[in-house]
């Protein structure tokens, strides 16, 4: 009798110890642990736009996801905004290296399919302003974005896939078509990295007639939370 008493607490004892790693997390556990430090408080707690808008969209919805859940639809809101950013370039076609800075404002236009895009920034080359537009697709493919803006009398095209993980982080891989620029061909590829809902990263690299892709630099952009949140165009 002791025996199978043993025997029975020792089996009840196992089973109460199985590793953390083990266990199953929910989709709320994946998100918590994914947030950077610096996730900003709930609406009206820390956004003095009165939002919170998570980089992947549809959060906010109070419904936990779930490992089994399809991925997480972008929300091209997140730009909405003036952005200042700041990026260090090296010696391109494009123009000298050095530091490069500026503001970006983007709105919506229409019917929430299009975005407008002004730019006013400074780069080793002096002052520029740009302009352009952002376009967002979701189909049975996936979900795709279109960017397109001239700054400097140089026009860009980046086009590419997004996508969004559990935690809600999404990443706009992009590449452009050859281009001819100071008698060179020229492409870019890259990758808009959204770290936070209002900070995200842009990494370009750059290929040069047939030479192989190089990188051409870094560009941070913090959101200014004390902009006007920009009038859409109807």
């Amino acid at each position: 009798m002791n025996k199978r008493l043993g025997s029975i607490l020792f089996v009840s004892c196992c089973l109460s110890v199985v590793p953390v790693w083990a266990q199953p997390q929910t989709g709320a556990q994946l998100q918590e642990d994914s947030q950077p430090p610096s996730t900003p408080a709930p609406p009206g707690e820390g956004d003095p736009q009165g939002r919170r808008i998570q980089p992947g969209a549809e959060q906010g919805r109070g419904v936990p996801t779930t490992l089994s859940d399809v991925q997480s639809k972008f929300n091209m809101d997140y730009f909405l905004g003036t952005w200042n950013f700041e990026s260090t370039v090296s010696e391109s076609p494009f123009g000298g290296g050095g530091t490069t800075t500026g503001s970006e404002t983007i709105r919506n236009v229409w019917d929430g399919r299009f975005w407008d895009v002004t730019i006013d920034g400074e780069g080793p080359d002096g002052p520029f302003a740009g302009k352009g537009f952002i376009t967002y697709g979701d189909s049975f493919a996936g979900q795709s974005f279109v960017r397109y803006e001239v700054t400097r009398e140089i026009g860009v095209l980046r086009t590419g896939r997004l996508g969004c993980d559990l935690g809600g982080t999404c990443s706009l891989h992009f590449e452009t078509p050859p281009f001819e620029h100071n008698d060179s061909t020229l492409r870019l590829r890259g990758r808009f990295y959204l770290t936070s809902p209002f900070s995200y990263r842009l990494d370009t690299e750059i290929r040069i007639n047939t030479d192989d892709y190089r990188k051409l630099g870094t560009a941070w952009y913090r959101k200014d939370l004390e902009a006007e949140l920009p009038a859409a165009v109807r």
